[in-house]
């Protein structure tokens, strides 16, 4: 017996910065569970603004990614959960605090830039490494890169 849940979530860029919620003791992406009547793009721009506290308002989506699974067994149930991933530009200020949702255990929000990512991901979900690793050789991001410097 299996059981579905579906999430959204994204990819936070500004400039040459990649936004991580650090949650339960790993660094992870932010991202919450879809919510009858609303979609994957609107899930993933109200569960960034609820994590990190960044206003919806400032979060523009770019681009669809490849979704996640993640398989769990409780008991006898497998629960299989999807998770549709966005990459969305932060266009409002650099200075813009961050203010991490306690409420979801999630204790900092932080921007790392591709120099850092190392450390970071040694202490991520293999699923969200293997997202990163995707996104970072993307054409779509070397050319993001060239455009802004």
């Amino acid at each position: 017996m299996s059981s579905n849940i579906k999430t959204a979530g994204g990819i936070v860029i500004k400039n040459e910065k990649i936004l991580f919620i650090y949650k339960n003791g790993k660094w992870d992406l932010p991202k919450g569970r879809l919510e009858k009547g609303k979609n994957s793009r609107e899930t993933s721009i109200i569960e960034i603004s609820e994590e990190t506290g960044l206003d919806k308002s400032e979060l523009k989506i770019i681009k669809k990614l490849i979704p996640t699974y993640y398989h769990k067994k409780s008991g006898e149930k497998i629960i299989i959960k999807k998770t549709y991933w966005y990459l969305i530009e932060f266009i409002g200020s650099a200075n813009t605090p961050l203010i991490p949702d306690l409420n979801e255990n999630i204790t900092e929000c932080k921007w790392f830039s591709k120099n850092e990512l190392f450390n970071v991901l040694e202490q991520s979900h293999e699923r969200i490494r293997y997202l990163i690793e995707f996104f970072l050789n993307m054409p779509f991001y070397k050319e993001y890169i060239n455009n802004i410097k």
